[in-house]
């Protein structure tokens, strides 16, 4: 998800605590499963205007286990994500599954072919679907170094083939950790990287006759003083989804980020840019209860440019607590979906406030 979370934060996963609202309890009431309601829509994830955070297909995709990230289809009937297991310390497993909307309903997820034996992290498939990236500390030929690489695999005609670690000048240099590849229509690649030591912040790298060209680190419009992580881009490269967070307890944050709660350690939220002749708009911090005092990261756009997916780590758990907790209650708040670990939540495109910007299918 955000910032450090992946070389350091997922690596070393904490609890989350947050502060609840009125409008998040409201809308986690009113939010059946995703796969029930879109019965009656015209894609698996259609289900009109959606305006407060809501669990995607909770009990089947999103589970009191921990689950990050994702990616559609072009046809939504297909839903890539990782599971986490839940060590706070190594060793360190993600598995990249697939969850199948068939009859009407999201499969029980499963692990992909190339997954299941080191620490993969989410994916994002390329608008055509033939192509998906991620990024893993499985090890690469030739390198030493114990970094974050991203990784290539393509759809063959009886599944997926064998991922490939892309080449310099992506995974470069050897020490330097770079994940969460985004891809645009064009072969675009977007990640994020510590390439240039410090923190890590979003770069771009231009496909050219075949080739990554030399990454281009994103202006100050994107990148901080602190740390941008997981760059959603849309196909046509005219929306960027992002998170950003601090370092770490009592260091500087960006000042829209929502604290409380009792969090002692820096969270990230979640932040949109468009393209405006050119050039990236000033991040904008996401409001409608997208971002919570807990950690967000990992967003998508669907296919059809009508909802934004992300994950979110937020739970009912505060300190101090509203009231003093029963042996009961805590067994059921550790027990149940929101507690604290990561989820799979969508809300409508709308909220974003885009101003008019079209999202491209």
């Amino acid at each position: 998800m955000a910032a450090d979370r992946y070389p350091i934060r997922v690596l070393l996963k904490r609890f989350s605590p947050r502060k609840p609202t009125g409008r998040l309890l409201l809308a986690c009431m009113l939010a059946g499963t995703l796969a029930a309601q879109s019965a009656r829509s015209k894609t698996p994830y259609d289900v009109g205007r959606v305006r407060e955070p809501h669990l995607f297909a909770e009990g089947v995709i999103s589970t009191e286990d921990d689950e990050v990230g994702g990616t559609f289809s072009s046809d939504g009937t297909e839903f890539y994500f990782v599971k986490f297991n839940q060590y706070t310390n190594f060793p360190r497993l993600g598995l990249i599954c697939v969850s199948y909307f068939r009859n009407r309903k999201w499969t029980i997820p499963e692990v992909v072919s190339f997954s299941g034996r080191s620490l993969d992290f989410p994916p994002k498939l390329s608008p055509d679907g033939k192509i998906m990236f991620f990024s893993s500390l499985r090890p690469v030929p030739g390198k030493t170094a114990r970094v974050l690489s991203i990784w290539s695999v393509e759809r063959t005609a009886s599944g997926w083939g064998e991922p490939k670690p892309l080449p310099a000048p992506i995974n470069a240099p050897d020490n330097a950790s770079n994940w969460a590849p985004s891809v645009t229509r064009d072969g675009t690649l977007y990640y994020t990287s510590t390439r240039e030591g410090g923190h890590p912040h979003i770069y771009r790298s231009r496909y050219v006759d075949g080739s990554y060209a030399e990454p281009e680190k994103l202006g100050p419009e994107i990148n901080s003083e602190f740390n941008e992580t997981d760059p959603y881009v849309s196909p046509d490269e005219k929306v960027l989804v992002f998170a950003s967070s601090g370092d770490d307890l009592g260091d500087k944050d960006r000042r829209e980020t929502l604290k409380g709660g009792g969090v002692l350690y820096a969270r990230a939220d979640l932040y949109v840019s468009v393209i405006h002749d050119g050039k990236w708009s000033p991040a904008r911090h996401l409001e409608h209860g997208i971002n919570s005092t807990a950690d967000e990261g990992s967003p998508l756009i669907t296919p059809d440019g009508k909802y934004l997916f992300f994950t979110s780590e937020r739970s009912p758990f505060t300190v101090p607590t509203a009231h003093p907790l029963s042996y009961e209650e805590i067994e059921r708040m550790l027990h149940s979906t929101l507690n604290g670990h990561g989820n799979i939540f969508y809300i409508g495109i709308e909220t974003l406030d885009l101003a008019g910007t079209q999202v491209s299918k």
